[in-house]
């Protein structure tokens, strides 16, 4: 069967349902799609449910730039127990009081979270220890040491209050795991807690809002252009166009000079910056170095030049 080649080279959100793993999507979207070549930009827990970025094609190319955008959840984070994963899917490890608890206390010790920190990933993660997935070595029993990451929590707010359960909005960085962060605010209510709901709403500049559900693939099927061209998908990339003739001669690897662009300076040095060919497309990937020469990082091939 032929793919459906308006769904390739795109980058497509999408609202994940609880109990369904983000491999899950891409297995149930590939059946739909016909497409080979299906990736995401960072995966979410089955319990969790909400935003995700499935990529298709070249865009799978685009994995790291997405996942290095700022984050945004609502978090229900229950009083009384705490769980080894600290979330619902785990053992409880320990119980108690929390009716002691009022509203202005959990809002008190919010501001300790915001700002630059370090977080210890928890053992319940895909983070990998040997090529071994913590999350295999906990069912296991095992306890890996794990370094503490540098996190960045850029807005933190209290918004519902019904004990045992409080909601908190969580804008983020990277590499924050919101499950921690439900364990960090009980230790700092001197409770023990767990992450009873989360939800994804968005990814830097891609919201749930215009995401298509995990069981409506089909319904991509009947735009006439679904999802976003590569691109509109790192928009938040300052932008390089190119001539016609610098486009076609970044296709054999051969990077462009210049000095500035639209009659506006290059970013500083060390930029990563999109480069644009005259119709719009995604040529490449680069970094701006010294004397005006752009590093490619990335070359996106088998789409074409526009343009011209």
């Amino acid at each position: 069967m032929m793919e459906h080649r308006k769904l390739n080279n795109k980058v497509l959100p999408v609202n994940k349902s609880v109990g369904v793993s983000t491999y899950d999507c891409i297995r149930k979207f590939k059946r739909v799609a016909r497409i080979r070549k299906v990736g995401h930009s960072g995966s979410l827990d089955p319990i969790a449910r909400g935003l995700i970025l499935l990529l298709t094609g070249e865009a799978t190319k685009l994995s790291n730039y997405l996942m290095d955008l700022s984050k945004r959840y609502v978090a229900d984070i229950i009083m009384g127990e705490a769980t080894d994963t600290q979330d619902t899917s785990g053992r409880v490890l320990k119980t108690g009081p929390w009716g002691h608890i009022s509203e202005d206390q959990v809002r008190e010790v919010l501001p300790r979270f915001v700002g630059s920190r370090m977080q210890t990933p928890p053992m319940f993660s895909a983070l990998k220890h040997h090529g071994t997935p913590l999350y295999t070595l906990a069912r296991r029993g095992q306890e890996i040491d794990r370094r503490p990451r540098k996190v960045e929590t850029y807005e933190l707010e209290l918004v519902a209050f019904d004990p045992p359960v409080f909601r908190i909005s969580v804008f983020c960085s990277r590499g924050l795991y919101v499950r921690m962060l439900a364990e960090e605010i009980g230790e700092a209510l001197h409770v023990p807690t767990h992450l009873y709901g989360l939800v994804r709403t968005n990814i830097g500049h891609f919201d749930l809002e215009t995401a298509v559900s995990d069981d409506e693939f089909g319904s991509l099927l009947a735009e006439e252009e679904p999802g976003y061209t590569l691109s509109e998908a790192v928009r938040h990339l300052p932008e390089v166009p190119l001539s016609l003739d610098q486009a076609k001669r970044l296709e054999t690897g051969i990077a462009p000079k210049l000095t500035t662009y639209s009659g506006v300076s290059l970013p500083p040095q060390g930029s990563v910056v999109r480069m644009v060919d005259p119709g719009g497309k995604l040529g490449a990937i680069g970094e701006v170095g010294a004397a005006g020469y752009i590093k490619i990082r990335r070359v996106f091939r088998d789409i074409g030049v526009s343009g011209g």
